[in-house]
């Protein structure tokens, strides 16, 4: 009686047991992903160089945020002073918004990467075939990535962010 179930219990137990293997080899590398690092940012549909709304803007010297003054340029209208800067925390997937005076207190690593060895990248995004029958885009957006692990970054905050206004200042140390 007990090789007469046998077909039919590996024909049961076989996919489920392939897409259990498939799913570990899909899900793991992005469980992995722990960065330690926060970075801080800005974002403006107007920052520097794409065109000159603002009076200065912002660059690390010596691992220290600094302000650099914008030349002027002909028929442009400058508005404000300075974008808003922004930490990022890794571990709560938020972010808040921080004064000039604030950022100064960090010692900030340029990168591209972080010292621990991630990067920020942009994925556009694409759900194959699933997109001809209208299906939604979840993974556009910013990732954190070392090595094939990837974590989606849901807590940017920003005045209407995407990949054009994004601004990496730098990884804090």
């Amino acid at each position: 009686m007990k090789n007469q179930y046998l077909p039919l219990i590996v024909g049961v137990s076989l996919p489920l047991i392939l897409i259990l293997a498939i799913s570990i080899v899909i899900f793991t590398p992005s469980l992995l992903v722990n960065p330690k690092h926060n970075f801080i940012y800005t974002t403006s549909s107007a920052y520097y160089p794409y065109n000159y709304e603002y009076r200065n803007t912002y660059k690390v010297e010596n691992d220290r945020l600094v302000l650099e003054a914008v030349p002027p340029r002909e028929n442009i209208t400058q508005t404000k002073d300075l974008p808003t800067l922004y930490v990022y925390d890794v571990r709560s997937d938020s972010a808040h918004q921080i004064t000039f005076e604030e950022a100064q207190d960090y010692s900030i690593d340029l990168g591209p990467s972080s010292p621990d060895g991630y990067t920020l990248i942009y994925q556009y995004g694409n759900n194959g075939i699933f997109e001809l029958l209208g299906s939604g885009n979840d993974n556009r957006g910013y990732f954190i990535s070392r090595s094939n692990g990837k974590r989606k970054l849901n807590g940017l905050a920003g005045d209407g962010w995407n990949s054009s206004n994004f601004k990496l200042i730098g990884w804090i140390k």
